[in-house]
Parts: structure tokens; sequence; C-alpha cells
């Protein structure tokens, strides 16, 4: 079938002996006994030339399409499927938004699977392909491009007497503040001002959990710092943010990941994505 298939293209036995490398003789032997068994002719033979007649026409258009399939199947089943490539990535700012962005992404690329940590604390960084988290020294030799610049603001309970009133930040020396544990980029923030005020904040209540914190804030037990863009989640409807004169303060977000040569397409694909969506990020 092969044989006569190929001649069936070039009309030629001579070149299909040339591409199969065998005898013109063998060629020749094998499209007579295919005739035979047919018991029709597929070539027009005159003075050492054949032509292909229309009986041989048709068995050649079948062939081409049964050989096509059988290629791509033989293609298949030969393959090496290659293993879903996994992206493990290490949250730590931002997370409601890089949430979002997994999902989206995975959407589009369906065989991409994620391994993904919002712990804060954290520390062991060298098995994650991709942290998202404020700057850093922690991260070494990593390189990094930066995601968003968040408008951090003096957060209250909307039943809070403070609540319509322009204050600075030295009138909230003696108010309670509710705020994670130390060693967050936040907590470090409202600290640093304090301090630039002359006083340590008065911080009565630590959680890390953000629905807690939101309700520990929003039954007016404590101020709080953090992003004012999170006022818009339906945990923090009934928190405000407080007109504090000379707070004006933001926090960047990067995106940590290795050098661009060392790493994965997948993992480079979706650096690419996430920069790609920085600046829709940054105006929402």
């Amino acid at each position: 079938m092969r044989y006569f298939y190929e001649t069936a293209q070039n009309e030629n036995i001579a070149k299909t002996a040339e591409h199969f490398m065998v005898p013109a003789s063998s060629v020749s032997a094998s499209i007579k006994r295919l005739e035979k068994e047919l018991g029709v002719t597929l070539f027009d033979r005159s003075c050492n030339k054949i032509k292909l007649n229309d009986k041989g026409y048709l068995l050649a258009e079948s062939l081409r399409e049964i050989f096509e399939k059988l290629e791509n199947t033989v293609t298949k089943v030969t393959e090496k499927t290659p293993e879903p490539r996994e992206i493990c990535i290490l949250i730590k700012a931002r997370r409601k938004w890089i949430t979002d962005l997994i999902i989206e992404y995975k959407q589009s690329h369906p065989d991409v699977q994620f391994r993904v940590y919002n712990d804060i604390h954290m520390d062991d960084v060298d098995n994650f392909d991709i942290i998202v988290d404020e700057p850093s020294d922690a991260y070494g030799d990593l390189h990094r491009f930066l995601l968003a610049v968040e408008e951090i603001c003096v957060k209250a309970s909307k039943n809070s007497p403070l609540v319509g009133q322009t204050l600075s930040f030295r009138q909230l020396r003696e108010q309670p503040f509710v705020m994670p544990r130390k060693a967050i980029g936040i907590r470090k923030l409202l600290e640093s001002t304090g301090k630039k005020y002359g006083f340590m904040p008065n911080i009565t209540i630590e959680c890390n959990d953000s629905y807690c914190l939101a309700r520990y804030v929003t039954a007016d037990m404590g101020l709080t710092l953090g992003s004012r863009r999170a006022l818009e989640n339906e945990i923090e409807k009934d928190i405000v943010s407080l007109d504090i004169t000379d707070f004006n303060e933001t926090q960047l977000v990067y995106v940590y990941h290795q050098k661009i040569n060392e790493i994965d397409a997948t993992i480079k694909d979706f650096c690419d994505f996430l920069y790609a969506k920085k600046q829709k990020l940054n105006a929402d």
C-alpha cells in the first residue's frame, strides 16, 4: 500500500524505490501483487511509463486519508505526555487580588497547576517559584518587579465618634488599635509612624485573621491600618477611613522570582501575565 501510494503521487517506480531505499523491482512486484489481489489495474502502462487511472486515483485518495489518520494516531500514541507544570506561589500581600488573578489565569491555562500558600509568617522561601510581598531583604538575589502601590489609611468603625472629624495622627495616641502581630509590614508602618510623632501606638488586640480583625474594628474595639481599596470588601462594609491630615502612606507590593533566563517557561508566562495586569490593578 505504501509503495502504491508513493508511486501514485509521482507516477515513477524508480523514484518510489529511491524513497524507500529498495530495488525498483520490489516496488513493481508489490504493485502488481496488489492489483492481482484487487482484481483491477491501478496504472495504465505504456513504453516504460505508468499513469494512475481512475480506479487507482480512488484508492490513492482513500489511502491519503487513512495514512494521515494513522500517522496522527501513531504520534499521539508514542509522544510523551508532558506532566502538568506546577507553579508554587507564596502570597504575603494583596491576597484577594492575586487569588482572582490565579483563577483568571487558570481558566485560560487549565493544564497549569498551582500550589498556593497564604501564610504571611512563612520564612522558608527557597522552594517557591513566585513570592508576592512588600519590599524585603529576605529574598536575597531574587529578581522582582513592582506589582502595585497601595494607598494606606487609618480605619475605624462607621459608628466611631472619630468619623467625620479632621484629625492629626498624634491625636490617635490614646486610641486602641487592632493590628496583626509584629514583623508584618503594616504593623511596622504603624509603629514607625507613631515613633515619628513621639508615641508608641496602643495595640490592644493582635489578630492575623483578616475577617476577625475586621470584626473587632466593626465592633468599635479599635482602629487599624490597611489598604484603602480593602474598604470595598464585603467584610469591611461597616468600616470607614478616618480623615488624618498628616498620614499619607503607601505600601509597595512586588512579585519576586528567579532570573527570567533561569525559570520555567510556564512561570515566565505567569509573571508576564501579572506584569500585564499591574496597570489595571493599580487603576481599580
